[in-house]
Order: structure tokens, then sequence, then C-alpha cells
């Protein structure tokens, strides 16, 4: 089961936000081989949809680890997939199953350092190592998180050299590289099941002034930060992404950040204003057909499909 959600870590720490605002640093671990940084560790929610199209609130935690080779050879990096951690010894994955009734497949993202960086200048805040590190972004969603409890998460990570077809991996050795925490540790969201009229008033403001705002550069954008947090942490509104409002080709697009606010504006300016607290993908793709009118409008040959198609 897949989860479709706006997910905070995701958005801040791929396109234009600082990802360990919100969330726990530890120290890192290495071996002879290897050296593990855990950059940020943040609590995450989103909406995960049954087989019979039935809609459930998930939570979970996200990771960020960066991987750096300490020894000088051609091997490549060979890890197995994070897909569950412990609290107070328990597997997550496991209460899962028993709280929701499925299990939710994490969503894993593999990028180098460097790369991370040049989509995202801010990225040199957190990253370590820029020139030949690897970040691992994994995501696990599912049960309600407790307050408090001891959180154990295995990172499994190696190198592995090649045949001579320079495919198959060989002398592969997986280490274990273990943190642990306590989920009360991580900061709890700003958001709260309720919206002030101040709040309102203010977010409306900060997504008009983006609506009309023609400055594209990521400096500029993260004067809107505030709406991408509050659409994130508050628990009232609802906002999913999935391949229908945000495809591939724009995710991995250099204007990736734009549309991802815009897609986030336009759905949670509809809340606010109807006061109606569900997702509205038609007014996020709007928003996003408006913003990518104005690149066009500065830059002629910009061309992205999913938007052509919709003008």
């Amino acid at each position: 089961m897949k989860v479709k959600s706006l997910v905070l870590y995701f958005l801040m720490s791929i396109l234009l936000f600082d990802a360990s605002a919100a969330g726990i640093k530890l120290k890192s671990k290495k071996s002879k081989e290897t050296k593990v940084e855990p950059v940020s560790i943040e609590k995450i929610s989103g909406i995960a949809e049954g087989e019979n199209g039935e809609s459930k609130d998930v939570e979970g935690l996200a990771f960020f680890f960066e991987i750096t080779k300490l020894k000088k050879n051609d091997k490549k990096l060979y890890i197995q997939e994070l897909r569950d951690f412990k609290i107070d010894g328990k597997s997550y994955a496991a209460t899962t199953k028993e709280k929701i009734g499925f299990n939710i497949e994490p969503q894993t993202v593999l990028v180098d350092s460097s790369k991370l960086v040049e989509k995202n200048p801010a990225a040199k805040k957190f990253v370590k190592n820029e020139k030949s590190g690897i970040i691992m972004q994994t995501a696990i969603f599912g049960a309600e998180l407790p307050e408090n409890g001891k959180v154990t998460v295995t990172a499994q990570i190696g190198w592995a050299g090649l045949n001579e077809g320079q495919s198959d991996g060989v002398d592969d050795t997986i280490e274990d590289f273990v943190f642990e925490f306590d989920l009360s540790s991580l900061k709890k969201a700003d958001g709260t099941s309720g919206i002030s009229k101040k709040e309102k008033k203010e977010l409306l403001k900060k997504i008009n002034d983006f609506k009309n705002d023609k400055d594209f550069s990521v400096e500029n954008l993260r004067n809107y930060s505030c709406i991408i947090d509050f659409a994130s942490n508050n628990e009232t509104v609802k906002i999913s992404i999935d391949p229908s409002s945000l495809p591939e080709e724009i995710l991995s697009s250099e204007y990736s950040p734009i549309f991802v606010l815009a897609y986030v504006c336009g759905n949670l300016e509809k809340q606010l204003v109807s006061g109606k607290y569900e997702n509205s993908p038609k007014e996020g793709i709007e928003f996003e057909r408006l913003k990518y009118k104005q690149l066009k409008e500065a830059n002629s040959g910009i061309n992205i499909p999913f938007l052509e198609d919709l003008q």
C-alpha cells in the first residue's frame, strides 16, 4: 500500500528548505570503510489510500542519512533498503499492521550530495560531504506514533565490487549502523487542529503575494516557506500529492520548487476560503498553470508537456 501525501521532509530537503529545521541530529558513526551521518530525523504525516479507496491519516518518521565511502576504490554503494524501525523493541511495521490493517510501502530516494546542493543551494547548511557523499532519504509511514519511546533504526550499508561484466555485485559486505533516540526529542509540529482568523488572513495574503510574484529565484521562494510549513504541520488541512497533480517530469525539473509551492498554495487557498478542509487538487493544478504561464512569459523556451497540455 502506498501513501499519497505532502511529505514535509522530502519537500524541504529536495527542493528549497532546510531539512534539519524541524528534526533532530545524532552523532555520526563509522567503520573502516563507511561513515554514516544522520543529518535529520523528523516526524511526518500523510494520507494512505486502501484498495477499496478508503483514505486513512498516517504518521511516521523520515530519515535523512549522508553516506561517505572512506576507502578509495571502485566499489559501488550496496545497501539493504531501510523498511522499518523499532519503538521500545517492537517493529513499527508490525504495529502498523495491527492498528490500521495494512502495510505501507516505505519511500526511499538516493541522490549524490553534489546534485542535491546543485538543485538546492540551501543544502550546503547540512551536507557534510558535498564532493562525494550520497544522501539516502527514507520515509516510513504507518500507525500513530506514541509521544515517548526509544526508537532504534538500523542503516545497513556496504560497498560492492563488480564482476567482469560490470553488472553483478561481488565481495559485498553489509555493515549495521545503529542509531537510537527518544521520540520525545523530536519537535512537535507547530500546527494545531484549528486555524485562527489571524493565521488564515496572513496565509491568504502570503499566497496572494506569491500569486503575483514573478521572482522565481530560490532565495525569493524561501520567503514563502511558511506556507509549506503550515500545510505540512497543521492537522486540519488535507493536501495530497500524487503523479496526477505533480508528475515526475515536474518534480525532476529545475522548476520543481515553483510548482510544488504553487500546487500547495492553490490547494490550501481553496480550503482556507471555503472552510472545507478537503484535498483540492484541481485548484492546486490551476495555480501551477498560472505560475507556468508567468515562467513562459520570462522564458518562452520552457516546455513542460504536462502543463502545456493544460493550456
